[in-house]
């Protein structure tokens, strides 16, 4: 690798952008959920104010940052230590100690939390549910007829092919190292030259399905403020729904650039420059829009009136914090109890298969990737 070459180095700089980013949105997460969740653990709203809650957040928020800093500095020095082993080993270990690490320091803090809650004797006086007969006073999700805007860079993929296909060469270029040489080959096959379809089509799958869960999602709604936090979920829902379409046109137009990159109109390392630079603002939107709503709406609450009472509490319901089991629940999809976004209800069998078939589909085509 020629130590001047500005698209390699331009590549490095937006891949570096993802770990502080990642580690940004982890260390704001405690502020980013409902007032009466903290950790996993559910309790009063007003209990947000209390002293040792704050410290907690502040807490868990400093260590991540710090750790957050330490690894990118560590995979930033590595770039010019020795860039096809070093760097490679230190951005992977990197992210692994930012995802594990994370939900185990939240786990640590989850524990402190639920000894807070039994120390400060914070209970649900009742089990309160809401819900609407009429129609919601509320925003909703888009329709998800807007997912039919994943046609077109699906279209606009498969003319590419099959009008590119006569003009690709006998062996397609499929990966390429940080030296921008090609590394694997593929004899030209109408198979191999249908893969950038192929990739479009699972990829747009996975973002239809996803805005399919959110409209059948159970709805954040606190039942001590339900036509507030009604409103406040639904603004949510529908700025996710927006970002998952929005994104996902987006990304699909990975399709035509590695169909361009197979006919050779563009090299490997020219199609990685503008899928990166789509990766960047997939996490920079996913970053504001939750700044700005906040979990379930919850940034949209912090200036109204706070309960004193807990509606309800549900942490039995939340095995290690993120993994929700109510058999009683007839949901399938609920929003998240640490993160932002939705889970599954593990609960009902139709959520197993739901996860079995999304792992069979997966890694059969994580297996067709790796045979072509």
């Amino acid at each position: 690798m020629q130590a001047t070459d500005p698209t390699i180095y331009a590549l490095l700089g937006l891949v570096l952008l993802f770990l502080p980013i990642t580690g940004a949105l982890m260390a704001a997460t405690p502020y980013l959920m409902p007032k009466r969740e903290c950790f996993a653990v559910t309790i009063p709203d007003a209990a947000s104010n209390d002293p040792e809650i704050r410290r907690l957040k502040r807490s868990f928020a400093i260590i991540v940052a710090v750790v957050t800093l330490a690894l990118s500095v560590i995979c930033g020095a590595c770039v010019f230590a020795n860039l096809e082993h070093a760097f490679i080993t230190a951005l992977i270990i990197s992210e692994f100690v930012l995802c594990f690490g994370g939900y185990g320091l939240m786990l640590r803090f989850r524990r402190k939390t639920i000894a807070l809650k039994q120390a400060q004797g914070w209970k649900a006086q009742s089990a309160k549910r809401v819900g609407f007969v009429a129609e919601e006073p509320a925003p909703k999700p888009i329709s998800q007829k807007w997912d039919l805007l994943f046609l077109v860079p699906i279209i606009i993929t498969a003319l590419i092919c099959i009008v590119g296909y006569p003009l690709m060469p006998e062996r397609i270029a499929l990966n390429t190292d940080l030296s921008g040489q090609v590394s694997n080959w593929a004899q030209k096959t109408p198979l191999v030259a249908a893969f950038p379809v192929l990739f479009v089509v699972f990829l747009d799958a996975c973002f239809a399905f996803s805005h399919w869960s959110i409209l059948r999602s159970k709805k954040g709604i606190d039942a001590a403020r339900p036509a507030v936090s009604a409103w406040a979920y639904g603004a949510f829902a529908r700025a996710q729904s927006m970002l998952l379409v929005g994104l996902g046109t987006m990304l699909s137009f990975m399709g035509p650039i590695i169909a361009l990159s197979f006919m050779d109109v563009i090299t490997m390392m020219q199609a990685l420059l503008p899928v990166m630079i789509m990766m960047v603002v997939v996490l920079v939107a996913v970053v504001a829009v939750t700044m700005v709503y906040g979990q379930n709406g919850a940034r949209l609450l912090r200036r109204m009136e706070e309960p004193d009472s807990m509606p309800v509490d549900d942490d039995r319901y939340w095995k290690l914090g993120i993994f929700y089991w109510n058999r009683d629940d007839a949901s399938l999809f609920v929003p998240e109890r640490f993160g932002v976004g939705w889970t599954v209800n593990l609960g009902r069998p139709s959520a197993w298969a739901i996860i079995v078939g999304f792992v069979v589909v997966t890694a059969a085509f994580i297996a067709f990737s790796l045979c072509m």
